[in-house]
């Protein structure tokens, strides 16, 4: 098997594709993407279908560019055909159409719909090497913004009316 991943997409969102191959393998996966490992003088069609036998996931770029495109469209059945796992990584708040929808209803998402792009493409990488069977240590970077902890004095609900303070008058013990 001459690589993991095939990197499927629509030729509008190549910017995209070309940012997650090249995080993938940065971290060391092996990735096919057209057309950079299309052989030269090779049928095209061909070149595809073997490339999508010789893997093991497929990362689809999902976009309404993807969902619209009859080559995406075939590369995902083709992957489904030989039980691939098929990551979509939406790029766009879009739902896909029926037929796309028949192949990519059961896989989970991930989401890469708010910036920075390299946050979600992270978490892609991790994904893709726990799909991969590789032991991911470092956690992957969190794309969602947290607020700051605020620390809750015990005593705050004990003089506020209601159901709130009813429990915790019914839990505390008794003075005395």
């Amino acid at each position: 098997m001459a690589h993991d991943v095939f990197i499927s997409y629509s030729s509008v969102d190549k910017p995209t594709a070309d940012a997650v191959c090249g995080h993938l393998e940065q971290a060391g996966v092996r990735c096919w993407i057209a057309p950079r490992d299309a052989l030269g003088g090779a049928h095209w069609a061909a070149s595809i279908v073997e490339a999508i036998r010789g893997c093991r996931v497929m990362v689809v770029v999902f976009s309404s560019h993807a969902d619209r495109s009859r080559q995406v469209m075939q590369e995902v059945e083709r992957a489904v055909h030989n039980g691939l796992v098929v990551l979509p990584f939406r790029i766009e708040d879009v739902r896909p159409t029926a037929g796309m929808e028949l192949f990519l209803s059961a896989p989970h998402w991930l989401d890469a719909l708010t910036p920075p792009l390299e946050a979600h493409i992270d978490v892609l990488v991790a994904t893709v090497r726990r799909l991969l069977g590789e032991t991911v240590v470092e956690a992957p970077p969190s794309p969602v913004v947290r607020r700051p902890f605020v620390e809750v004095s015990p005593h705050t609900f004990d003089r506020r009316p209601g159901l709130l303070g009813r429990i915790r008058s019914f839990f505390d013990p008794p003075d005395g």
